[in-house]
């Protein structure tokens, strides 16, 4: 397995999706009653294996994702070679960057001496979906990226 399975939960959301993989691998519901009855192995793999696909077309369709501390911002725009990451850093502020209130403080302050801006652009290690991955799996959000262009476009048309 390749990512990790999905929950309970998140089967029951995508059950018509997981009939459709079941169907494909010409299972019915009578087979798959049956499987489930007698062959546990083989439903940790169809499992296993609905949970890759899963991850697999979320990953890849994955354009902007972001991880926020109360300190700390990274946003991410994720493109076919490599990804773009702005990073905000602020220090002795009573707002928490985790909030939409927290991003608004840091535009209207951007040029104070309390808000550190950094930009780099990296290509991917080891490949795009497990870069992607590995940050959603310490905490990181997908997002639609309306914080990375507001603040690439200060970052840009700045100077700090």
């Amino acid at each position: 397995m390749k990512y990790h399975r999905l929950t309970d939960s998140q089967f029951i959301e995508m059950h018509h999706e997981f009939a459709i993989f079941l169907a494909s691998n010409s299972i019915d519901k009578t087979k798959w009653d049956r499987i489930k009855e007698t062959e546990l192995h083989t439903v940790d793999l169809l499992l296993d294996g609905f949970s890759d696909l899963v991850w697999e077309k979320i990953l890849t369709q994955c354009s902007n994702f972001e991880f926020a501390t109360k300190d700390q911002l990274f946003l991410f725009n994720t493109r076919l070679d490599e990804v773009e990451t702005l990073i905000v850093k602020v220090v002795n502020v009573d707002y928490d960057l985790t909030t939409s209130k927290g991003f608004e403080w840091v535009l209207k302050n951007i040029h104070s001496e309390t808000v550190s801006l950094f930009h780099a652009t990296r290509a991917y290690s080891p490949s795009r979906n497990e870069f992607i991955y590995s940050y959603l799996r310490k905490g990181a959000v997908l997002s639609e990226g309306i914080y990375f262009k507001e603040l690439k476009s200060y970052f840009f048309n700045s100077i700090k």
